[in-house]
């Protein structure tokens, strides 16, 4: 994947360059100009996942490139916020200093990155927002993002088609994020009063949280019958520490992603099942969306990637080793 990092640039190089909108962008689609009618520039296209190290960011980047290649004048500069919504922030503005054309991003505080939002608008930078929708609507041109409802109640019922009604069991979430919140409104509202609850987690979206968590979860509760981790890095955290505690066994595992990690996870048998995104399209989609607005063209304010679910059952159906 050809993503070139923007600080490794040289500082002068890249304050040569300039932005190339010269109107204020709003959820109409309406494009701004290029800049300074420079019609050889590439299009700088900022790529700002929640983190660069989940491999769900990093096929997200994958599906961006297939869109910037089929441009054939454009490039991506990206950053890795490493899930620090202040940090991202300050990069978002570093990379509108030295210059970019459209910015795509991932936040990881839905409410805290407004702040990165209103320096890309003050800049005339378009902003097309990924995966997890923002608070402030008005500040972005278009949200590509999967069903993350729809993925949460796929997993619901799958739960509830294994468990007894009344069965004990624990979310490992990351509440900072809308698309996390929608995953587990759709699991609530699909499983209803099926289930009880143990206490919340905040598993911060990582695989070493997610396993300590779950560590302290089967010590502190032994009746939990499943583990839903909101996505696949948690639920992989929680494989890691059931697979720690041998003796500990019939506990269900559910994550949101279809990584490759928790298809082989699933193939194994450690992990029930996962609400499969599609991370190439959705970069695609999020990449070929900005190229729209950059040239005139009014675009869908929400476009929904969908979801379907993945299982021992139908595991043959997909790759194991990529992203569907």
């Amino acid at each position: 994947m050809r993503i070139k990092p923007i600080f490794g640039l040289m500082a002068a190089a890249a304050l040569a360059l300039s932005a190339c909108s010269s109107s204020t962008p709003t959820s109409t689609g309406e494009a701004p100009a290029t800049s300074g009618g420079d019609t050889t520039a590439k299009i700088k296209v900022a790529y700002v996942p929640t983190t660069g190290t989940n491999p769900f960011w990093q096929a997200v980047g994958e599906g961006l490139q297939q869109a910037v290649d089929a441009n054939g004048n454009a490039e991506i500069v990206t950053v890795d916020p490493n899930g620090d919504q202040d940090l991202m922030n300050t990069q978002v503005e570093t990379l509108v200093t030295q210059g970019i054309d459209v910015l795509v991003i991932a936040p990881y505080d839905t409410t805290g990155v407004k702040a990165a939002l209103e320096t890309a608008a003050k800049a005339n930078v378009p902003v097309v927002n990924i995966d997890t929708p923002v608070k402030d609507q008005d500040l972005v041109l278009s949200v590509v993002a999967s069903d993350n409802k729809k993925a949460g109640q796929l997993v619901a019922e799958d739960m509830m088609s294994k468990l007894d009604k009344g069965s004990k069991i624990a979310i490992l979430h990351c509440p900072q994020g809308q698309a996390c919140i929608d995953r587990l409104d759709g699991f609530k509202e699909a499983s209803g009063d099926y289930f009880t609850f143990a206490d919340p987690y905040d598993g911060k979206g990582d695989i070493t949280t997610g396993m300590e968590l779950t560590d302290n979860i089967l010590q502190s509760d032994p009746d939990i019958k499943a583990i839903f981790g909101i996505n696949d890095p948690m639920a992989l955290g929680a494989v890691k520490s059931l697979e720690a505690h041998p003796d500990i066994k019939g506990v269900l595992v559910y994550g949101v992603d279809g990584s490759p990690d928790a298809k082989k996870a699933i193939e194994a048998g450690t992990m029930t099942g996962t609400g499969a995104q599609s991370p190439i399209n959705m970069g695609k989609t999020a990449g070929e969306t900005a190229f729209k607005i950059l040239a005139g063209e009014t675009v869908d304010h929400n476009i929904v990637i969908d979801v379907f679910f993945i299982g021992k059952d139908n595991l043959s159906q997909y790759s194991i080793d990529g992203w569907q």
